[in-house]
């Protein structure tokens, strides 16, 4: 396995805006944690949802996704009125468990948000580039399919081990935006 993909399948990335509102800041005036913690299950939610998985789907499946453990490393602060794209991607998708990644990148102040995220909504791991941008932290989620019915660890359903390699029909779930 490799960090782009699975079994050397590459896993597109995802990606959303955040700007950090008071509403987000610690005693200290920067970003409180857990507000990472919140952008990673929006995005990673979000993500499954573009793809054709929303929580109704999962219920219905009788299987649901839940953390096992979230890592977070911090490179940078970010204060009210930071832009970020928080970007996710399937980094290994195991038998009843996947390894979710995750970037936060500094985005220029003046940037306009709505355009960012028509153009990095969903790009290939590889091919992603954004000018003037810094890492701010680097996150990885490990989260657990189980059943609903018992909460015990269930196998990935193959059709679900699909979906998070191939491209998504991005015109169904944003009209007139790609």
């Amino acid at each position: 396995m490799n960090e782009q993909g699975y079994r050397g399948v590459a896993s597109s990335v995802f990606g959303r805006c955040v700007e950090v509102t008071d509403e987000n800041l610690d005693v200290w005036n920067h970003t409180n944690n857990v507000c990472y913690v919140q952008w990673m299950q929006d995005v990673a939610v979000e993500h499954s949802e573009v793809l054709g998985w929303d929580s109704r789907r999962y219920l219905d499946s009788g299987a649901i996704w839940v953390v096992r453990s979230h890592k977070i490393d911090y490179r940078k602060s970010t204060y009210k009125g930071d832009k970020l794209l928080v970007q996710t991607w399937i980094a290994e998708m195991k038998r009843a468990s996947c390894v979710r990644r995750y970037r936060f990148l500094e985005l220029p102040k003046d940037c306009n948000v709505q355009t960012v995220e028509e153009e990095c909504r969903f790009v290939s791991y590889e091919s992603f580039v954004f000018p003037q941008t810094a890492v701010v932290a680097t996150a990885e989620t490990i989260w657990a399919f189980v059943s609903t019915h018992n909460f015990h660890p269930v196998r990935v359903f193959p059709e679900l081990n699909e979906v998070f390699r191939q491209s998504p029909n991005l015109e169904a779930r944003f009209p007139g935006s790609i």
